[in-house]
């Protein structure tokens, strides 16, 4: 089967969170292979806003990778292979402390490989945030999640397909998860968005096709 999208989810973004976790229903269709979740925290405490652990229908996430800004915000991407199917199961993101600005959201592919490419990761105060990917290749599916302590001071804009988007949230920070084709050994990943010297942080890897790209296979002489 070749890499295609199976479905996307969204939770509803908590200003200050009370508690430690966000939840939210996800449904991965029959023939899902991989479910990936982006999530994103905003505290000036860095233990905070760190992601402890995920778990979708209870069984636990893998981290894939993230990107914090040694200052106030932090996105991380996970992934589980071989999510369990069927209607509208729990995701549930715990971060590391209380009062955080607590965003997420998900998105499940049908035939993808179990390996991913190497996650990159890139912050700093520049107006346009930008990520580049790297270990992507023709064929793959490359997602980033990008949080900003912009504000109110612009609307962030993806240049790949939307994921999910929160804005202003707490009339503080910007979270916005996209996906796009792999362009060759390097993808930039970018977002339009005035900064105002405030500090983004911003995470992307490659999923691969289980199907090896043509020119990769190996024949065998019987």
């Amino acid at each position: 089967m070749a890499l295609g999208v199976d479905a996307t989810s969204h939770a509803t973004a908590v200003a200050n969170a009370a508690g430690t976790t966000l939840t939210w229903n996800h449904t991965c269709g029959a023939s899902a292979t991989k479910l990936t979740v982006q999530a994103t925290g905003a505290k000036s405490v860095l233990g905070d806003r760190n992601i402890t652990g995920v778990t979708y229908n209870s069984v636990a996430l893998s981290f894939v990778g993230g990107q914090d800004d040694a200052n106030f915000v932090n996105a991380e991407i996970w992934k589980l292979d071989s999510p369990t199917t069927g209607s509208a199961l729990a995701i549930v993101v715990t971060f590391g402390g209380t009062l955080v600005d607590q965003c997420g959201g998900a998105i499940s592919f049908t035939g993808s490989a179990n390996a991913e490419g190497s996650p990159t990761g890139a912050t700093n105060t520049t107006d346009n945030p930008s990520v580049t990917v790297a270990d992507t290749a023709n064929g793959d599916i490359v997602i980033s999640v990008l949080v900003s302590d912009v504000g109110p001071v612009g609307a962030t804009t993806e240049a790949g397909t939307l994921i999910w988007e929160d804005e202003d949230v707490d009339s503080d920070c910007d979270s916005n998860a996209q996906r796009q084709n792999a362009t060759g050994a390097n993808t930039v990943c970018s977002w339009t968005s005035a900064s105002g010297g405030n500090r983004w942080a911003a995470v992307g890897v490659a999923i691969k096709s289980s199907i090896p790209p043509a020119g990769n296979i190996a024949w065998i002489k019987a």
